[in-house]
């Protein structure tokens, strides 16, 4: 008994030191990728304040929403511009690092990386849904750094234009795209501009294709940059959005519903959450007629590909498990509290890492219940009729028709 019960600890001080070991060696490689990408490293990326000050002005937008059983965000007369400007110059180094440079999600392929996934599904979305084809003129409404604008333009030999009115995230997009080749940039164009009130630059009715790619619930009212975008269409053009959306099965009588959303907006930079019928709602009030409106997330699975939320929940491959996972994500908390503590981080990076940790939580659990989905996708046309068209996919996507 006794050489068992010594074999048995033995074991356990193995299996510790091997935890131990695993943690340690995450949180140092963490700790380097960090420092060797200068990501979070003071006054490289210098901000137009310190990321105190900003996290303190953006908590002021968002009331008692920014603790766990608060209360709803009030009205704000800016429909969230200020709130997301302020959101993504705090967040978008963090977003670079456990994201890459698209800051979206989409359905994981066994066998193919989280990259390649997201790569998939956003040539899916412009090409198969919008029609996006080579010469066309397209706006990219909320680019974020321009991954997306991109790999868009390269997928399909389209023109992009990318609007976003974040300094900070212009700066990004410039500096990754100057290593590209010529031809790259002749197809892409970064605008500083708001997407509820365009800039005067952006011609209406100039634009073969208009797009938001998960950009649109950083906003209160839909229907403001949906109309905007409307005027820049052609009359042959069409709106695409792959948007944050509550699905049919939520529930906003029950109080855990409703938390999980508070969490998402205030961790994620958004506002009002809703249903499709109300995002409708919103494209017909801005003169759009929908013709179709899915859940990509669906079609997704059907096509045999993970659901969108595993890379925040336990990881899809090593890059989502070490840094975008439930683990990933309290193992950067871990790695920036240390950097912050010795002065390499600034002050109020852990901060920022524990705000965006009610989205990251939130979000997992809301998907998994099937009440969320990132990926609800809506494609409509300038209204000529009063009437909303709804189309599916096709039949196999008839489960997701609202």
């Amino acid at each position: 008994r006794e050489s068992a019960k010594q074999k048995n600890t033995g074991e356990k001080m193995v299996k510790s030191m091997a935890i131990g070991a695993a943690v340690t060696a995450a949180l140092s490689y963490g700790g380097i990728q960090m420092l060797k990408s200068n990501v979070w490293y003071p006054g490289k990326y210098t901000l137009d304040s310190t990321r105190l000050a900003i996290n303190e002005q953006f908590d002021k937008y968002y009331g008692t929403a920014a603790t766990w059983g608060g209360t709803d965000t009030s009205h704000d007369e800016t429909n969230n511009r200020d709130a997301a400007e302020r959101y993504f110059t705090l967040t978008t180094d963090f977003l670079e690092w456990g994201w890459g440079d698209a800051f979206h999600m989409a359905p994981v392929k066994p066998g193919w990386s989280f990259f390649r996934s997201m790569a998939f599904w956003e040539e899916v979305f412009v090409g198969t849904y919008l029609g996006i084809k080579p010469g066309m003129k397209v706006a990219d409404l909320g680019m974020g750094v321009g991954g997306p604008a991109r790999r868009i333009a390269e997928f399909t030999g389209a023109s992009i234009e990318g609007v976003t009115n974040c300094k900070y995230q212009l700066q990004r997009a410039a500096n990754i795209t100057k290593p590209l080749p010529q031809w790259h940039k002749d197809r892409l164009k970064y605008t500083e501009g708001d997407y509820n009130n365009l800039p005067t630059s952006m011609e209406k009715g100039t634009f073969d294709r208009v797009y938001f790619l998960e950009s649109l619930s950083h906003c209160e009212d839909r229907a403001k940059p949906l109309e905007q975008a409307r005027l820049l269409l052609k009359e042959d053009g069409y709106v695409g959005a792959w948007q944050w959306m509550l699905t049919p099965a939520f529930n906003y009588s029950d109080p855990y519903h409703i938390e999980l959303k508070r969490g998402m907006e205030y961790g994620g930079g958004l506002r009002n959450l809703n249903k499709p019928e109300e995002r409708i709602a919103e494209m017909e009030r801005a003169g759009l007629e929908v013709i179709m409106s899915f859940d990509m997330g669906v079609e997704g699975i059907k096509r045999g590909h993970k659901g969108w939320w595993v890379p925040i929940a336990e990881g899809h491959d090593f890059f989502t498990k070490m840094r975008s996972s439930h683990v990933g994500r309290k193992l950067t908390m871990a790695t920036v509290w240390a950097l912050e503590k010795i002065g390499i981080a600034e002050p109020g990076t852990y901060r920022t890492a524990l705000m965006m940790e009610h989205c990251g939580y939130s979000a997992a659990v809301a998907g998994e219940m099937g009440i969320f989905t990132p990926l609800w996708v809506m494609i409509a046309k300038p209204k000529k009729t009063t009437t909303v068209k709804q189309e599916t996919l096709s039949s196999t996507t008839s489960d997701s028709e609202i």
